[in-house]
């Protein structure tokens, strides 16, 4: 089987304290290592609320144009709000590009909330 290729792509907001971060870099990277992945690029951004990604485009173009996959943490780590974050998602799989979270049990738990509401 071919080694997975990816970018890292992952969004904090301005009030994520560093021990948030160390955490998913660290699982980021353990779950990288478990599925063999060979890391292309890694794109970390801290933004402030209502602020879009300057290069989460960019991130999916590339993806597209070379046949890689965008590893994530979970839905907050690529949009703040739940919609955007699936918004983005369904978006990156109309230009064949996966979209994969190191922690999907709380990416469907938002998606569960997000539909109740």
């Amino acid at each position: 089987m071919e080694q997975p290729k990816i970018v890292i792509y992952v969004r904090f907001s301005t009030d994520t304290d560093q021990e948030e971060v160390n955490r998913i870099k660290d699982e980021i990277g353990v779950f990288a290592r478990m599925i063999e992945a060979k890391v292309m690029k890694q794109h970390w951004e801290i933004l402030s609320k209502n602020t879009e990604s300057g290069i989460l485009d960019y991130v999916i173009d590339e993806c597209m144009r070379h046949g890689w996959s965008i590893l994530t943490y979970d839905l907050k780590s690529i949009h703040e709000y739940i919609s955007g974050a699936l918004s983005i998602i369904e978006d990156a799989a109309q230009d064949q590009v996966a979209i994969f979270f190191v922690d999907p049990d709380s990416a469907l738990k938002s998606v569960r909330q997000y539909e109740k509401s």
